[in-house]
């Protein structure tokens, strides 16, 4: 019998008894065996290498009890492919970001599906090594994922004096025009993007719109959310569920669940209660302990782990996360007891449908 996994099956409408689990960012800085790798390899180096991107990719799953396995890669892995300049020191450096909209007419997407290539090497490889196991129980799913447009645009574009990317905003206020049409261009890159690595074997995938709540909700409306929804059609149309995760979601609830994505992804200041009023409450719903909470007392986790999940007790459909990614120093013992928690309550605490 084929069991697909947990995840999949919650985001394409079952209510399991069970809450399935997996945490943003789980391969990396956190774990020792990650970093021992860093220490012979540049981070390119480790998403550009589908057996090493492999490698990291399968750690977390070998300490912990996970139901989900996320592609070891980078949101702005495809910039490259419009004639970014990339590197990592350690964060993203993009050397010839855009400066003025005139710049625009030197992007152009390109033909050759090598920028793609190894991160949809390494989903095959991960379909591979996490086979139905012989005993019946489901499988981990592997999880694509990519930037948002908006997104995406945040990081290409040059901010010039502004903080927390007010300068994209500025650019698109000056620059409408301009905007959109970078915008559609991004919206093609990160749709074939991630038609490939579903067409390689990813059993769902992840949309990180990381930046979209710095926008307030009329320019979400604007410059956001139209992308994302064209991005979810299209990669739907390829037969993949699809998570939506946007930092800051409070205020843009209403416009997330108008989105047509399978899960939304919320942050850890987004509380269940929002979700009635906003149309959320039909789909899945993924998060949201906070990542800084893993850094208290091993009590403390659990107890704070424990009232999450009653907060979405009620919800159907849940699967347990962070409402960001896992942060470097994280305590692994830390991190066991926050998945033991949520593999207890499941057990002793069954979803009420």
């Amino acid at each position: 019998m084929t069991h697909d996994p947990k995840i999949v099956e919650i985001l394409r409408g079952k209510t399991l008894a069970e809450t399935p689990l997996w945490l943003m960012r789980q391969a990396g800085r956190y774990l020792p065996e990650y970093r021992a790798l860093k220490e012979k390899h540049s981070f390119l180096e480790l998403c550009r290498s589908p057996e090493l991107a492999l490698e990291v990719s399968l750690q977390p799953l070998r300490r912990f009890n996970l139901d989900a396995a996320i592609v070891f890669s980078d949101i702005l892995v495809p910039a490259p492919g419009l004639g970014f300049d990339l590197d990592f020191r350690p964060g993203p450096v993009i050397s010839n970001k855009l400066r003025s909209p005139d710049e625009l007419s030197r992007l152009t997407k390109s033909s050759d599906a090598g920028i793609y290539r190894p991160t949809c090497e390494t989903i095959s490889l991960l379909r591979t090594a996490l086979k139905t196991p012989t005993h019946g129980t489901a499988r981990p799913a592997v999880l694509g994922f990519s930037g948002s447009p908006w997104t995406l645009a945040c990081y290409l574009i040059d901010q010039g004096p502004y903080h927390n990317f007010l300068g994209t905003q500025v650019f698109a206020e000056r620059h409408p025009s301009r905007m959109q049409q970078f915008l559609e261009l991004l919206t093609e890159v990160v749709s074939d993007y991630l038609i490939a690595q579903v067409e390689s074997g990813a059993d769902a995938v992840q949309i990180f719109d990381s930046w979209g709540g710095v926008l307030s909700q009329d320019n979400y409306r604007r410059w956001s959310l139209p992308s994302i929804v064209t991005v979810i059609e299209r990669v739907k149309r390829a037969g993949s569920p699809i998570i939506l995760y946007t930092n800051g979601s409070s205020p843009i609830l209403t416009e997330l669940a108008q989105s047509g994505a399978d899960c939304l992804s919320v942050d850890s200041r987004t509380r269940p209660h929002q979700f009635e009023a906003s149309g959320v409450s039909g789909m899945a719903v993924q998060g949201n302990l906070d990542p800084c909470d893993l850094f208290s007392t091993p009590a403390e986790v659990r107890k704070r782990t424990q009232q999450m999940l009653e907060e979405f007790r009620h919800h159907p459909r849940h699967i347990a996360n962070l409402g960001h990614g896992i942060l470097p120093e994280t305590p692994i013992e830390n991190v066991e007891i926050f998945i033991s928690s949520v593999k207890e309550f499941s057990r002793n605490a069954p979803h009420t449908n």
